[in-house]
């Protein structure tokens, strides 16, 4: 027997042992070398993170979800924040990192949303929901070094990492995750458009594989031991038939029927006779009743699906299949029908014995034979005496697209993390530090999405770095202007930084027990009823005035002033220099994603006014609690001299300007 002998399909998937291999196979659509393998890629190995020498990174096509390889990374950062009274200090450790994760070994185009422990970390905008600074490299041969990783290795020694899509984190905040390194997963977007069958097989295997298959896929990833494991799962699933030309694997060249005479059926090369057709078919128990395929959801933020699919009550049992494809629910279930309604097909084999004119067939073309059905796909072809034998199974008929539904999950919400705005306040004397100088720091965005930003406090030529409270300060701005008066049926209207941020009303037992407490520009009040009047606007009646001490800035009140309820978990309270008193103090976002917000106050006594019935003697001036008045000193005149003088009556001036005194 002649065999026509083409190795490119062994050589290719295969190495020089694989290419003796392909020559025994001969001219025919392989499913033994590109059918079903246990031995093929698993789904979830694109969702874990690794770190080892050796990991495959998969090449990704259109859009998948993945968690990449750590591929460098440094220790730990440290830093300590201490806060609280004066000989009772409360410090807080923060930690930070950077690291590198390559994600594909093909070029890709863009990263979409960052995945955190199943925390969106990025999202579709872009933007981070913790600090960090983010770089991404698509992979492509002009690749720079990046210059945190050159910084600390050294030029020399950092790679550009050219051919492999790298996302880099600069010092990333790690006090969401509990102070770890959390598990990260990428929506890597590798193409623009979503690419086809053919052109994924055409890639992965560098031209070695040429079919016009157009099947669309939302996304691909080839990955396994072998180019063979990365694409069979493709290959099988599609149904795609490839055959050896020599030169590459290649689907047949054209799909033209070919007609067969009752004539030319039954050659034999020697006298004796033979069939004219011979047709077998597998038994049913070999063939699954019911196929479980799973995918790659898009619906389902990329994780896995499975569609099923079931054909009678007679057979193989039930089989599973996995396929590293992003696909949509209704694609999904139209696939998995396909293939197994292609399985059940296959069990129908003809073979036919054809003279010489038949020497140009091919596998894949399709025969018109004197049988019912009629039409059949050839699978095989070989030569045997200048007899053409070749094997043909039924050809498939195309299914209708099938509706399916992708089911619900508990999605990571998307909260669009807005840029911070900054207050400062006069500390209220429940809030100070003893015997020191503070300011209130409150921070809110416009937005629902809230990260603690890093805030630079300077004074004069003294700066310090400080982090806003853990959750959002309950801030706005003041519509109207509050009346000095007492009058009890005085109202202020506000309106909230975060118009999603509500104020409730109170009753009389619960404001007694502080509820309500807010900081009116320097005044302390408390509110009864807050009635809304627009969106994230209120008015805020039933006041009690000159709360903690706060009298003597009843009186002053501006619209467009600051408003702030008094909640301590979302206040940050900060100590002064002795020197800031009288003086301007300015605070500004600083740090990966900050947008620059500021804020500026002239801080006053706060939290230190002379407690009510205490007496201070300045020369020439008495202060008791919060009045001033002036006296005689005993020799009749002054006791100090004119510079001593002149500090007292700028002492004097600032607590008369800021409303401490009354003189």
């Amino acid at each position: 027997m002649a065999t026509l002998v083409f190795s490119t399909v062994g050589t290719v998937l295969g190495g020089s042992i694989g290419g003796a291999i392909g020559a025994l196979i001969g001219q025919s659509i392989d499913q033994e070398l590109l059918g079903p393998s246990s031995r093929g890629p698993r789904l979830g190995d694109l969702s874990v993170q690794s770190s080892s020498y050796g990991t495959q990174v998969p090449r990704i096509y259109g859009s998948m979800r993945v968690a990449g390889s750590v591929i460098w990374a440094t220790d730990l950062v440290e830093s300590s924040e201490t806060t609280g009274a004066k000989g009772q200090p409360d410090t807080t450790f923060s930690y930070s990192v950077s690291f590198a994760v390559a994600l594909s070994s093909r070029r890709a185009s863009s990263i979409g949303r960052i995945w955190a422990d199943g925390k969106l970390l990025r999202g579709e905008d872009g933007d981070f929901k913790v600090g960090t600074t983010f770089r991404f490299y698509d992979g492509n041969e002009d690749q720079v070094v990046d210059p945190l990783i050159a910084s600390v290795e050294g030029i020399a020694s950092t790679p550009a990492y050219r051919g492999l899509a790298l996302a880099v984190f600069e010092n990333l905040e790690l006090a969401e995750y509990g102070n770890r390194i959390p598990f990260l997963t990428f929506e890597v977007i590798a193409d623009e458009a979503p690419p086809t069958v053919g052109a994924i097989l055409a890639d992965a295997s560098a031209g070695a594989i040429d079919t016009g298959a157009e099947q669309p896929l939302v996304g691909y990833a080839a990955y396994g031991a072998s180019m063979k494991a990365a694409l069979e799962p493709i290959i099988d699933c599609f149904g795609i038939d490839l055959f050896d030309d020599g030169v590459r694997l290649r689907s047949p060249a054209g799909s033209e029927t070919v007609e067969i005479a009752h004539d030319d059926l039954g050659n034999a090369a020697d006298d004796r006779s033979a069939p004219r057709i011979e047709r077998q078919q597998a038994p049913a128990e070999d063939v699954a009743t019911t196929l479980r395929l799973a995918y790659y959801d898009p619906a389902r933020d990329y994780q896995s699906g499975e569609a099923r699919a079931s054909i009678g009550e007679q057979g193989g049992g039930e089989e599973r299949r996995e396929i590293p494809a992003v696909l949509d629910a209704d694609s999904a279930k139209s696939l998995v029908q396909q293939v197994l309604a292609r399985a059940w097909v296959k069990r129908d084999k003809v073979t036919l014995r054809l003279p010489p004119a038949s020497f140009a067939l091919e596998p894949g073309q399709v025969l018109d034979i004197p049988l019912s059905p009629s039409q059949w796909v050839v699978e095989t072809c070989t030569i045997d005496s200048f007899v053409v034998i070749a094997e043909l199974r039924p050809c498939e008929t195309s299914g209708a697209a099938l509706v399916a539904d992708s089911g619900r999950i508990v999605a990571s919400p998307d909260v669009a993390v807005g840029e911070a705005v900054l207050a400062l306040f006069d500390t209220p004397a429940s809030l100070s530090l003893p015997n020191a100088p503070s300011v209130t720091l409150a921070a809110s965005t416009a937005t629902p999405g809230w990260r603690s930003p890093t805030v630079e406090v300077s004074v004069g030529t003294q700066s310090q770095v400080h982090r806003t409270a853990a959750r959002k300060s309950k801030l706005g701005r003041a519509l109207t202007a509050l009346p000095s008066s007492d009058d009890p049926d005085a109202s202020v209207d506000v309106e909230m930084v975060d118009p999603g941020q509500w104020l409730l009303s109170s009753d009389e037992e619960a404001l007694a027990w502080g509820a309500n407490t807010a900081i009116l520009g320097r005044e302390v009040i408390q509110f009864a009823a807050a009635m809304p009047i627009g969106a994230g606007q209120f008015r805020l009646s039933g006041l009690l005035r000159g709360r903690d001490g706060t009298e003597s800035a009843s009186a002053g009140h501006s619209a467009d002033e600051w408003f702030v309820m008094v909640e301590s978990d979302a206040l940050r309270v900060i100590e002064l220099p002795s020197f800031a008193i009288g003086t301007q103090v300015v605070a500004r976002t600083i740090g990966a994603g900050s947008e620059g917000a500021d804020a500026q106050a002239t801080i006053g006594w706060g939290g230190l006014r002379p407690l009510t019935g205490s007496a201070l003697l300045l020369d020439g001036v008495q202060v008791v609690g919060t009045r001033a008045s002036a006296i005689t000193s005993p020799a009749g005149g002054s006791t100090v001299d004119s510079e001593a003088r002149s500090a007292i009556d700028q002492l004097l001036g600032a607590l008369r300007q800021h409303g401490l005194i009354e003189i």
